[in-house]
């Protein structure tokens, strides 16, 4: 009766070594900013158990709340602080399509998708939204009948092995699917069917369950709602004890259990359960093991016993029959959404600055408006004598970083130095940068380039190679790495010193604002005069009076300008701790990322979603260099 289900069950080793042989660093890479974050974890359908797997993992190994929602839920929710992931098998989804595009409209930051397919209508919209990281996972054994069955092992065994590599874990998972079963329940995958089959003689079953069987619990409603194969409630032990036990005083007869124990819970459980009436059946599964292969292996555990229920009630999971109504159901999609992006840069500026202003500002909305209606009329009307940009985050992706520039970036910004422009780059990196411009620009350009290395400690050229020994080293610098390498945030982390800074790179899980906190009070232990700041990847520290305005100081000499001329920055961390928080702290500043809440400067004016270099390539498309000065045309 199952014999199409069967088959995608036997299927189900391959998903698993699928997902074993993918490269879990791509996806951990996009996991990494969400890490020190609460998360929103969305998906539908088969792929709501993989969000609520997903949330559990996050929950587990980065110590933040994590919740899996609906769609629905997401557009109808007013959130905007948590990161948002969201799974999708085929990226299709309509109503997936709709959270992620309203996540990017709210500008969530990060915003991540998994999608078991190398291209797909969702992969189109990551496209509208560059910002975003959409992660492909693609496997012939990833594919799907009407129930999500080797995309959910796939995706599942993906996502473990992410979480693990994002904090250091070990990515040791048995060779073969049956062996981890085998490990972790002490059972084999067709005992599994066989021993469930006893509880789902009666036409309801209750799911009782441990913290890292929920996901498991989630799966087996969605699956024996969705095929039909039965009713189910779902709770976990000690929630079942506060009143969901009366069910079985007067419902006994029609119920079965099944019994999901891990986490160490086997005493409970076991209590719990003998407690209950005898007549009332019971199939028991115990994880041993760590909690989150304990957590996977219950997906494959609920896949299994969908099987059980498929034979007692005479239906294939895998091809239950859908209703022309139903059909009508799916491709309903939720209710329109306002349009994705938004064109009027005075409103979208305001709405930003509104969003950057603390919770106790008095601004009122309607101020917001006046301030950047201003800020904007000063731009249209700037004659712009240079430009100066940072470089990470702006002119390239951060988690590409090391690679070349992209093409478009490289033509965007020879067309502005064909035209005059003299272009300042400032940037806490050392030659890499400038290595990676001198790839992307015309060479008999180079001279119109100037470079401030280390956030502005060295400035030159691009046509001149970076001399290091210009800058000597200071030796407090030494003194305070030692200092941060002995408390507990700063023993894992990738130290750099350059010239007049020192850079820390933090691990996985550190958050920002509190290793900024540590290194202030390391800092001003030591008596150094410096300043610190953050971008999206390290800590800075740069000693005395260097910052990157050094640069705009630079170009205006270069250009002989005076003093105040016109000199627009662009930059991604405008808002404080953020390394661009001094240099676009003007009103020529535009940021392409975070804003600052101040009313003089620091406005974000891409539509909404449009964010790092796409939001870079959006101001750049709207300059333009006449007669030695350079206009912003935002009409």
């Amino acid at each position: 009766m199952t014999a199409r289900y069967r088959r995608e069950l036997d299927n189900l080793d391959r998903a698993y070594q699928a997902a074993r042989a993918l490269d879990a660093g791509l996806l951990a890479s996009a996991l990494e900013t969400a890490a020190i974050r609460p998360a929103v974890m969305i998906g539908s359908g088969g792929s709501f158990s993989v969000a609520s797997f997903a949330a559990y993992l996050h929950q587990l190994h980065t110590g933040r709340l994590a919740s899996a929602l609906t769609p629905l839920e997401y557009l109808d929710l007013p959130l905007n602080d948590p990161a948002v992931m969201c799974f999708s098998a085929s990226g299709r989804n309509k109503d997936i399509a709709a959270a992620f595009e309203e996540a990017a409209n709210r500008e969530v930051r990060p915003l991540i998708g998994l999608v078991m397919r190398e291209k797909s209508p969702l992969h189109v919209l990551g496209e509208r939204f560059r910002y975003s990281r959409l992660v492909s996972a693609a496997s012939p054994a990833f594919s799907d009948g009407f129930l999500a069955v080797g995309s959910l092992v796939g995706a599942g065994t993906l996502l473990l092995r992410a979480y693990r590599h994002l904090v250091g874990g070990q990515d040791t998972l048995p060779s073969t699917l049956a062996a981890l079963v085998e490990l972790t329940t002490g059972t084999s995958l067709d005992d599994i069917v066989k021993m469930s089959a006893i509880a789902l003689q009666a036409p309801t079953t209750s799911i009782l369950f441990t913290a890292a069987l929920r996901p498991a619990a989630t799966d087996i409603e969605s699956r024996f709602v969705e095929a039909a194969l039965g009713n189910v409630h779902a709770t976990d032990f000690r929630n079942f004890g506060h009143g969901r036990h009366h069910w079985f005083a007067k419902r006994a007869a029609e119920t079965g259990i099944v019994a999901l124990v891990g986490d160490g819970q086997c005493k409970l459980a076991d209590r719990t359960l003998a407690l209950l009436p005898k007549s009332v059946p019971q199939a028991r599964f115990d994880f041993e093991g760590d909690t989150d292969v304990q957590a996977l292996v219950g997906l494959v555990t609920s896949l299994h016993i969908a099987e059980a229920a498929g034979e007692k009630r005479g239906i294939d999971p895998g091809k239950p029959g859908v209703p022309e109504f139903g059909r009508k159901l799916y491709h309903l999609g939720p209710s329109g959404r306002r349009k994705s992006q938004r064109s009027d840069p005075v409103e979208i500026a305001a709405w930003r600055k509104q969003k950057a202003a603390p919770a106790d500002s008095e601004q009122p909305p309607g101020d917001w408006t006046t301030v950047c209606q201003r800020g904007v009329d000063h731009l249209k009307a700037a004659e712009i004598k240079a430009l100066v940009f940072d470089y990470d985050g702006t002119l390239c992706e951060t988690h590409r970083r090391y690679e070349p520039l992209a093409t478009e970036i490289g033509q965007a910004l020879s067309r502005l130095l064909r035209e005059g422009a003299v272009i300042g780059i400032a940037t806490g990196r050392g030659g890499s940068a400038a290595e990676r411009l001198r790839e992307a620009v015309p060479r008999d350009c180079w001279e119109q380039i100037l470079i401030g290395y280390y956030n502005g400690a060295l400035i030159a050229p691009l046509s001149k190679t970076m001399d290091k020994s210009a800058v000597q080293t200071d030796p407090a610098l030494a003194r305070l790495e030692e200092q941060l390498r002995a408390t507990p945030h700063f023993s894992k982390g990738t130290f750099r010193i350059n010239a007049s800074q020192l850079s820390f790179s933090f691990p996985a899980l550190v958050e920002p604002l509190r290793a900024v906190r540590t290194v202030t009070d390391a800092v001003e232990r030591l008596g150094i005069r410096a300043s610190i700041s953050c971008s999206s990847h390290s800590v800075d520290v740069t000693l005395g009076s260097v910052s990157k305005t050094n640069v705009v100081a630079a170009v205006r000499q270069h250009v002989q300008a005076v003093e105040d001329a016109i000199v627009v920055r662009i930059g991604d961390r405008g808002r404080w701790p953020g390394n661009d928080a001094d240099l676009l702290d003007d009103p020529y500043g535009l940021s392409v990322d975070e804003v600052s809440p101040s009313t003089e400067g620091c406005w974000g004016l891409s539509p909404r979603g449009v964010l790092g270099i796409q939001a870079t390539l959006y101001y750049l498309d709207r300059l333009h260099w006449r007669r030695g000065c350079g206009v912003l045309d935002l009409n």
